[in-house]
């Protein structure tokens, strides 16, 4: 590896020189713009060997890029690609996620998690053999994020797991159907997958939500409100 080193006279021709990129950004057409990614996509490939002190600011620029894209979705998604490829975010992502373009929201979560080190949700998509080895369903237990209650019982197969990670909210196999579902697609009773964990054995599924409205098909929270033993509760 060649580390590179410059001057402050160098630094301050090289930031300069930053601005005018994103100067030239916020003016350029599509076609343009798309040719300056390009040219940074270039420009980071750790190919070259060189340890650049400013790639800091350019990760920043794309970053500022991926947030300000309006409407110009695919330019957003160029830039969080490039982000991705590089394994590098500032905290302007992580902080301002919001203004991510909605389409681009669970790729830009994985991108954030991955630049720290961390697989997104645990999960590998091309790698979720592993908990359908003896059965082709795998339980999922639903809790609450906030209160940790349990909120029901239900079972994927690898199409649900994997729409559940690709989508961020919770699908199942229905076995009495016989068919995928997406929890509160019909009802708005969505769950919104913060995490998911395996057991031991790889065969059982905690899935933490944030869940809007009611759980339960009866109206209930939980699915689990008729206790059949033990002292009664306190509601």
């Amino acid at each position: 590896m060649l580390y590179a080193t410059y001057s402050e006279c160098e630094e301050t021709i090289v930031r300069a020189g930053i601005d005018a990129i994103r100067a030239y950004f916020r003016t350029a057409n599509k076609q343009k713009k798309r040719d300056l990614l390009f040219c940074l996509d270039k420009y980071l490939d750790p190919w070259f060997g060189y340890n650049l002190p400013y790639a800091e600011e350019i990760f920043c620029f794309l970053e500022e890029i991926v947030l300000s894209s309006g409407e110009c979705v695919d330019i957003a998604e160029d830039a969080l690609n490039l982000i991705g490829s590089y394994g590098h975010t500032t905290d302007i992502l992580e902080e301002h996620l919001d203004l991510v373009p909605e389409s681009l929201q669970f790729y830009a979560k994985i991108v954030i998690a991955e630049s720290k080190g961390v697989l997104y949700m645990g999960f590998a998509l091309n790698d979720l053999d592993r908990y359908f080895i003896k059965s082709d369903l795998i339980p999922a237990i639903a809790v609450d994020v906030k209160t940790g209650q349990v909120l029901m019982l239900a079972y994927m197969n690898k199409e649900s797991l994997r729409k559940t990670l690709e989508t961020g909210y919770t699908w199942y196999w229905s076995r009495s159907r016989q068919e995928l579902w997406n929890k509160g697609a019909t009802s708005g009773h969505l769950q919104k997958v913060v995490s998911i964990f395996a057991d031991c054995d790889n065969d059982t599924l905690l899935v933490k939500v944030e869940q809007t409205g009611a759980a339960c098909h009866t109206g209930n929270y939980s699915c689990f409100f008729t206790q059949i033993y033990g002292e009664p509760e306190m509601k």
